[in-house]
């Protein structure tokens, strides 16, 4: 298999937009213009060949400005686990452009993201599960109360008072799913729901499906369940329901 080098063009992009969390969407948007002209199969290759040759500036920018150089390595080791997991298409470039300009930091068990904004404009830092092992409550309490001291050395001006997570964890009736001793129903639980969405339904579904199988709905729909919360995500399924991604916050100690 050929690998594609990374285009100088594209590159710049990307290491000019290190540490000044610049949106992703946007960013992901310019980078995929910058290799609009190649041909299609090789468009994701190309973005990707970019993020990776930026990564060694993201290591260095984070641990000048506070990090370890363990969580500098944590942070930008993301991009191969989404990588091999999901792909460059399902995962999203904007989320790849994320952590190649050190928006996303990974602290012990958790992920978090500067920059962040409730629905009402109120700063916040965001909250995410990477697919690193069991969500243990100690671990995951540890990077509530370590990430608050990175978080405001690395943006001073987007310290945030309250956390916020946007996950299909968050669904009401996961608890009923799973029992409130499972980690995931006890990581959910710390966050205190915003209403409801109009698009929650559909969103959630097409997590569900990412994120518990890997997949797109309609395969996770005729998947065999390997698990106990991959039988509680066919159950409903099957019994005509839907899962939620609903948004939580909970306050900064």
């Amino acid at each position: 298999m050929t690998v594609l080098e990374a285009r100088p063009a594209s590159v710049a992009l990307l290491a000019d937009a290190v540490g000044r969390l610049q949106d992703p969407g946007t960013l992901a948007a310019e980078l995929a213009a910058s290799v609009a002209d190649a041909p299609p199969e090789d468009r994701d290759d190309l973005a990707l060949a970019a993020v990776r040759a930026v990564l060694p500036r993201t290591a260095t920018w984070l641990v000048e400005h506070g990090a370890t150089p363990e969580q500098a390595a944590a942070s930008i080791a993301d991009v191969e686990r989404k990588r091999d997991r999901y792909g460059v298409a399902t995962t999203g470039l904007d989320w790849f452009c994320a952590l190649a300009t050190a928006r996303v930091v990974a602290v012990g068990r958790l992920q978090f993201e500067l920059g962040s904004h409730l629905p009402d404009r109120t700063r916040a830092w965001g909250v995410h599960v990477p697919e690193t092992g069991p969500l243990d409550p100690a671990a995951c309490e540890r990077s509530f109360a370590t990430a608050p001291e990175l978080l405001r050395r690395l943006a001073p001006e987007h310290a945030a008072s309250v956390w916020s997570c946007r996950s299909w964890t968050l669904d009401p009736g996961l608890a009923v799913a799973l029992g409130p001793d499972s980690n995931l129903v006890r990581f959910a639980a710390r966050f205190a729901l915003l209403p409801a969405g109009p698009h929650d339904d559909a969103e959630g579904d097409a997590s569900v499906a990412k994120f518990v199988f890997g997949t797109d709905p309609d395969a996770a729909r005729r998947a065999t369940a390997t698990g106990r919360v991959q039988r509680a995500v066919l159950d409903r399924w099957r019994a005509g329901g839907h899962w939620t991604e609903r948004t939580g916050t909970a306050p900064v100690a």
